[in-house]
């Protein structure tokens, strides 16, 4: 959010005695830090579809940045259903497929189709995982998740004002994270390298939010594990080629 952006009334405590009201049962210490931190800058707080140039009230606010933060907590990975794509893919793809490969069945070219499909959403899953173990595993160390993207290009947030910004690899970032915010210090960290095979960052992670127990060991064995008791958090169509397969029984 711009710096010039109006508030009918702008404080950080009164915005945490709106989340209070509006959450209820579900307002928690964590959500009352990420507000106080988003709160310190107008540039940490996210637009949530408020009009530019017209006063923001306050209570309206916090009441969408309460939803968005819940909504956030609850579709992670450990606790989401997996919806069917809305998008249909583009038929020309597996024309130019079979163009290329002459003797490329019907049934094998669609069951490219399916499968490319599966591993996109497989590969959008992965920053989500990566969040939800950081959000266990950063937490003793006093850094709280912003569920929901409710702090603007920031991933994670200590009472401090502490800023992490985290990526699952080194070519993920696009124009909104990788912008520059004057006169704030944003730890960066993403956890691959996408032009070398297998090399993983997590001792820089380490020096940058002061834990010690993070690895991609740890983070493997915490995806199998989730995946194992949530498989549903990954959509799989019935007539999808690798529905009969069953989920990994072991850790």
């Amino acid at each position: 959010m711009k710096e010039n952006v109006n508030f009918d009334f702008y404080d950080g405590e009164k915005a945490v005695e709106y989340a209070s009201l509006i959450a209820g049962e579900r307002f928690s210490d964590e959500m009352s830090t990420v507000l106080l931190v988003a709160f310190n800058d107008k540039r940490n707080l996210p637009s949530l579809r408020f009009v530019e140039g017209n006063t923001i009230i306050l209570k309206d606010y916090i009441e969408k940045w309460v939803h968005a933060y819940l909504r956030g907590y609850d579709s992670r990975p450990s606790t989401r259903i997996g919806k069917k794509s809305a998008t249909f893919p583009d038929e020309i793809i597996r024309l130019i497929l079979q163009s290329r490969l002459e003797d490329l069945s019907d049934d094998l070219a669609f069951e490219i189709e399916g499968g490319h499909s599966l591993m996109m959403t497989i590969e959008n899953l992965v920053g989500d995982l990566l969040e939800e173990y950081l959000s266990i595993n950063l937490y003793e160390c006093g850094w709280y998740c912003c569920w929901g993207s409710t702090m603007d290009a920031i991933d994670f947030c200590k009472a401090d004002g502490s800023l992490l910004q985290v990526k699952n690899s080194d070519n993920s970032e696009n124009s909104s994270s990788s912008r520059v915010r004057s006169g704030t210090t944003i730890k960066k960290w993403h956890r691959r390298a996408s032009t070398h095979k297998n090399t993983y960052d997590w001792d820089k992670l380490k020096e940058k939010v002061g834990c010690q127990d993070l690895s991609e060991d740890s983070f493997r064995h915490f995806v199998v594990k989730v995946i194992t008791e949530n498989p549903d958090c990954i959509f799989l169509e019935e007539d999808h080629p690798l529905s009969g397969y069953e989920v990994i029984k072991n850790i």
